[in-house]
């Protein structure tokens, strides 16, 4: 009987960490849609957005940002084949309780952040955002970094 209910734990605690693994791929994916619309959307309009600011920050699921979002989004909608299909919505995070956070740190350069539940490492976080609560983040991406890391793609 222990040995049972020891497999049935065990084999819900793998399902458990399975499921919080495929929520932070479907997470770092979402990151990289979004960071590929905001190139396309650079190279549309010279800056990233919002257009008519040299800097931002803020949850992209919070309503009060939604105009920033909708530029996002627009970008997304216009470079991404998956997405240009109204009834695909627009990256969010798989839990309620978390959000993806977007700085845009001059014209030319933004970061995007997002929790992990696998690999917690709290590398990351929106202090210095005016706009924003003090939240620590997991993953991110940069592009700055990704920008000048792009010979080793060659």
């Amino acid at each position: 009987m222990v040995a049972i209910a020891l497999t049935l734990g065990g084999g819900l605690l793998l399902l458990n960490r399975a499921d919080a693994q495929m929520r932070d791929t479907t997470r770092k994916h979402h990151l990289q849609d979004i960071e590929q619309s905001l190139y396309f959307a650079k190279g549309l309009h010279g800056t990233f957005p919002p257009y008519a600011e040299p800097t931002w920050c803020g949850l992209l699921s919070n309503p009060v940002n939604r105009p920033v979002r909708d530029q996002i989004e627009a970008a997304l909608r216009q470079q991404n084949n998956t997405y240009a299909n109204p009834e695909k919505t627009f990256p969010r995070d798989p839990l309620p309780e978390y959000d993806y956070f977007y700085w845009k740190r001059s014209p030319a350069t933004f970061e995007l952040y997002a929790m992990l539940e696998q690999d917690n490492n709290n590398e990351r976080n929106s202090l210095g955002c005016p706009t924003a609560s003090d939240i620590y983040y997991d993953y991110g991406l940069n592009s700055h970094w990704r920008r000048n890391m792009s010979f080793l793609k060659s």
